[in-house]
C-alpha cells in the first residue's frame, strides 16, 4: 500500500469503517472492549500494522498515509482508531528503525500476520516525566528480569507483546538508565483493565510485571540507550495520535451539521440562524486548519524534516485543544439532544479529551515547542 493515492486510502478505510464498525461502535464505547470477530478484521485489514515495512510483510504505509487510515478509522470508531495508532506505527517504529534484525523479522513479522502490540512507558509514578520509571530490568546471565507496574496501557487486554521502558541504571541516572525491551505476553504479564471515560474499548490498562524473564537479544538498541528512542516515538505518535482527533473532529462535524440543516425552529432549518451558522463556519475552519497542520507535520516527519519534531507537538497542541472546541460546539448545536448519552457527539466529547492528555499533555507540548525553536531538540 506504500506510495497509494491517500484519497484511495482514504475511501478504502472509510468503506470498511463504515460497514464492519459503524453498527459496532457504541457497543465498544458501553461495554468497554472489542468483540474478537472484529478485531480479527481489523487485523486482517492490516490496520494494526500500519508502519511495518513491506519486507516484514506489513503495508508499508507513511506517515501521512497511516494519518489518513487512522482519522477515518476514528470518525466511526474512536477506540479502534487509537488501537492502530499504538499497535500500527508507536510500537513498531522502535523495532523497526532500533532492532536487531532478529527483532524485525519476529515482531515486525507478527503485526503483520494479525498480532497486536502495545506500548508500556507510563507507570503510576510517572507520566509526563518518562525519565523517573521505576520498572526494574535486571541482567541475569542471557536474561532480564523485568519487575514494575505500568498504567493507562493502551491495546494492553489484546496485546500479544509490549514494547516497554524499562530502569536498568540507577535511578539518579534518570534518561541516562533507560532501556527499551519487547515483553512477550505471558503468565508473568497481569493486565488490569481500567474504566476511563472515553476511548472505551481501546483496552486501557494497569499492566504489572511479576518477575518477567525476557531474553537480552529482546533488547532494542543498547542498554541504557533507550530513552531518546522513546522521545522519538512518541514525537512520531503524537501525529498519529492527533489523527484520531481529526476524525473525532470530522465525525462530530457532519452530526452537528446535518441535524442542523434537519431540525427546525421558529419555522426553518436551524442552520438559516445567524448564531447557529456562525457555530456551524467556525467548526468547518477548524477542522480544516487542524487538517492541514497535522498533514503538514506527517510530511514532515516522512522527509525528516530537521524540524517535524516542532511540527509534530504543535499539531497535537492545536488539533487536541481545537479539537476538543469543535466537539462541544457541536454539542451546543445540537442542544440537549446532543447532551444525551443517546447523541454520538456526547461519545466523540469524552473521547477527545484524552488527546489533551495522552503521549504528552497540552502543557508538555508547549514546552516541547519551545525547546525545539530554542536548538534543544533535534531528531536523531
Amino acid at each position: 500500500m506504500g506510495g497509494v493515492d491517500l484519497e484511495a486510502i482514504r475511501g478504502s478505510v472509510r468503506e470498511f469503517a463504515e460497514r464492519r464498525l459503524r453498527g459496532v461502535a457504541r457497543v465498544i464505547d458501553e461495554s468497554n472492549g472489542v468483540p474478537e470477530d472484529v478485531l480479527r478484521d481489523v487485523a486482517s485489514m492490516g490496520y494494526f500494522s500500519l508502519r511495518v515495512p513491506v519486507e516484514y510483510g506489513g503495508p508499508g504505509l507513511s506517515v501521512l498515509e497511516s494519518v489518513v487510515a487512522i482519522e477515518e478509522l476514528s470518525r466511526v470508531s474512536s477506540a479502534v482508531g487509537v488501537m492502530a495508532t499504538v499497535s500500527g506505527s508507536m510500537v513498531p517504529y522502535p523495532i523497526a528503525r532500533y532492532g536487531s534484525r532478529e527483532l524485525k523479522e519476529r515482531y515486525l513479522g507478527m503485526l503483520a500476520k494479525g498480532s497486536i502490540g502495545a506500548f508500556a512507558l507510563t507507570e503510576p509514578c510517572c507520566g509526563s516525566d518518562a525519565a523517573a520509571i521505576m520498572t526494574r530490568a535486571e541482567l541475569d546471565g542471557d536474561e532480564f528480569i523485568v519487575s514494575g507496574v505500568k498504567t493507562y496501557i493502551t491495546n494492553a487486554p489484546y496485546a500479544d507483546f509490549f514494547v516497554t521502558a524499562v530502569r536498568t541504571g540507577r535511578p539518579e541516572d534518570r534518561h541516562k538508565g533507560i532501556s527499551l525491551l519487547v515483553i512477550d505476553r505471558k503468565p508473568c504479564v497481569k493486565v488490569s483493565k481500567l474504566e476511563m471515560m472515553g476511548y472505551r474499548g481501546s483496552g486501557t490498562s494497569e499492566v504489572v510485571f511479576e518477575d518477567c524473564r525476557v531474553p537480552r537479544e529482546n533488547l532494542i538498541g543498547e542498554v541504557n540507550a533507550g530513552f531518546k528512542k522513546v522521545m522519538m516515538t512518541l514525537n512520531e505518535g503524537r501525529i498519529t495520535t492527533s489523527a484520531t482527533a481529526l476524525g473525532i473532529m470530522q465525525a462530530a462535524f457532519e452530526e452537528a451539521f446535518n441535524y442542523a440543516t434537519q431540525r427546525t425552529s421558529m419555522g426553518v432549518p436551524i442552520i438559516e440562524h445567524q448564531l447557529v451558522q456562525y457555530l456551524v463556519s467556525e467548526m468547518a475552519v477548524l477542522l480544516e486548519t487542524a487538517r492541514l497542520i497535522l498533514y503538514e507535520a506527517a510530511r514532515r516527519a516522512d522527509e525528516g524534516h530537521p524540524d517535524y519534531v516542532r511540527y509534530s507537538s504543535m499539531a497535537k497542541l492545536y488539533v487536541a485543544s481545537r479539537g476538543v472546541d469543535l466537539v462541544r460546539m457541536a454539542m451546543q448545536v445540537m442542544g440537549g439532544v446532543g447532551y444525551s448519552r443517546e447523541s454520538l457527539v456526547e461519545r466523540l466529547y469524552r473521547d477527545i479529551k484524552m488527546v489533551e492528555i495522552g503521549d504528552g499533555t497540552n502543557e508538555i507540548q508547549r514546552m516541547v515547542i519551545v525547546r525545539s525553536l530554542l536548538g534543544r531538540i533535534r531528531p536523531d
